[in-house]
């Protein structure tokens, strides 16, 4: 089976509300995320997502997308922070098609990347 050139894009906009109810899901309650008073005080001067957020909402455009084909390798690294109300939207394109070998991130904004890697897919079997 081949491999979709591109997988559509997740789009997650992000709030208070919804880092708080991932706090509570990953048991992440680093101030950072939840507390805009102490957040003001770092170089980010606001509350942050967690980056996670933005990798857990690409692996969901890709199962979502992708269902006759399993993730093996991911190969991520976070290089941006995502303020809490800014939108994430996830990319995937094809890079080689003979491997399965997909460019991957998550964008906020229209050109800032905040997680950026590879992505490794192959035909799940029956």
């Amino acid at each position: 089976m081949g491999f979709p050139a591109n997988i559509p894009p997740a789009v997650l906009p992000t709030s208070a509300a919804m880092v708080a109810r991932y706090a509570d899901l990953t048991h992440d309650y680093n101030r950072l995320h939840l507390d805009a008073e102490f957040a003001a005080t770092t170089s980010f001067g606001q509350p942050i997502a967690h980056g996670t957020l933005a990798l857990n909402l690409l692996l969901v455009a890709i199962e979502r997308h992708c269902p006759a084909h399993a993730l093996i390798a991911l190969d991520i690294r976070f290089t941006a922070p995502t303020p809490v109300g800014a939108t994430l939207t996830t990319f995937a394109h094809l890079t080689d098609p003979v491997a399965g070998v997909y460019e991957v991130g998550a964008t906020i904004g229209p050109d800032r990347i905040v997680l950026q890697g590879t992505a490794r897919l192959m035909p799940a079997h029956p």
